[in-house]
């Protein structure tokens, strides 16, 4: 019986385009697979043979064919692989326990994730960033708006370290992926950034009040100003988040280029 792994690695060398599948670190440091001799026992089982007349690539055989029956299934683990979330060792492997595993199953495994890691912000923000990955790359469109719209509001949430919030230094701004994927789900939703901006807030306003160094004002307004790459706004914007939030005390001034 192969397991899932080796069912993705035979699949990956005999259906990928690339020619050096055998020598990606992912089978070894991932799946602990020793290619050279995977390879040898699937040709000694008859699963998979050389391309003729191109004696370094192999192709399906019959019999290999029919033993990936259910490599859709593993394909998606593979994929969106994420240790002691998203992995082969997270599947109850006897097939009439456990449901389809598909989009909707990988969302469900990050949902019981980011509920388990709560109280992580560091880790929660991986799992929204992966979560994010998936609704994007399948085009869940909507869905990956609304993700996008939880990591944006993570990562503008400076944490309390001591240092002084600017925004040049701070961590706590809009990353370049976020502002590129932000204009390519605006386009395929047909949405301007007024409609992303009422969306934005109304989605703020679903979310549970705590203690924030920006208002929802702020954070909507930061989104905008990053969008239309208005630097010395988001400065003069931090700097009065960061003056706010130390009861006014005077801070040293920001160089930002104007």
């Amino acid at each position: 019986m192969l397991t899932p792994s080796v069912k993705v690695f035979m699949y990956m060398l005999t259906m990928s385009d690339s020619p050096s599948v055998d020598t990606e670190p992912v089978w070894r440091d991932r799946y602990r697979l020793s290619p050279t001799r995977v390879i040898a026992r699937l040709l000694r089982r008859g699963l998979i043979q050389p391309v003729p007349g191109n004696a370094v690539r192999f192709e399906l055989t019959a019999k290999g064919q029919a033993a990936l029956a259910d490599i859709d299934s593993w394909l998606w683990i593979h994929e969106y692989y994420l240790p002691d979330v998203i992995d082969f060792d997270h599947v109850v492997t006897l097939p009439w326990l456990h449901p389809k595993i598909d989009y909707h199953y990988i969302e469900q495994m990050l949902a019981n994730a980011k509920a388990k890691y709560a109280d992580d912000p560091t880790y929660l923000t991986l799992l929204l960033q992966h979560q994010l990955r998936l609704e994007y790359d399948t085009h869940h469109n909507h869905d990956a708006m609304l993700t996008l719209m939880a990591l944006i509001d993570a990562d503008l949430d400076p944490q309390p370290d001591g240092s002084e919030l600017t925004y040049e230094t701070t961590w706590a701004k809009m990353s370049e992926f976020e502002k590129n994927t932000l204009k390519t789900l605006l386009g395929r939703l047909n949405w301007n950034l007024a409609t992303f901006e009422m969306q934005f807030s109304a989605w703020l306003d679903q979310q549970p009040r705590r203690a924030r160094v920006f208002t929802r004002f702020e954070l909507m307004t930061i989104v905008m100003y990053e969008i239309g790459d208005a630097k010395p706004q988001l400065c003069a914007l931090y700097k009065k988040a960061a003056a706010r939030a130390n009861g006014g005390a005077a801070l040293a001034s920001e160089m930002c280029d104007a």
